[in-house]
């Protein structure tokens, strides 16, 4: 479904649902961000995963949170993450955002 028909805007809307900073410190540099899969099995998540790195060239690996895996958008694609959603994301949403 990924590779065929989500966007730049799926993908900002993906993140304003089920996503957000990787670090919530406020004096982190990170700029790695989540998107929360808890529901998903491994196998969606893999095959998620996957597909988000090789349509949009993000680099992302899975991660467990909660004994659950998420997706993680690691710090050096944030950037082509920006560019590819920024105009979609919502004002009142970029507080997700890292700074």
């Amino acid at each position: 479904m990924i590779k065929n028909h989500l966007t730049g805007r799926g993908l900002a809307f993906l993140f304003m649902d089920d996503g957000g900073r990787l670090d919530y410190n406020k004096k982190s540099v990170n700029k790695g961000l989540v998107l929360n899969t808890h529901s998903f099995t491994r196998e969606e998540v893999e095959i998620m995963n996957n597909e988000l790195s090789n349509k949009f060239n993000l680099n992302t690996i899975i991660r467990l949170n909660k004994n659950k895996i998420i997706i993680v958008i690691q710090s050096d694609s944030y950037n082509k993450f920006i560019n590819l959603t920024y105009v979609y994301i919502y004002p009142s949403m970029r507080y997700k955002l890292p700074k």
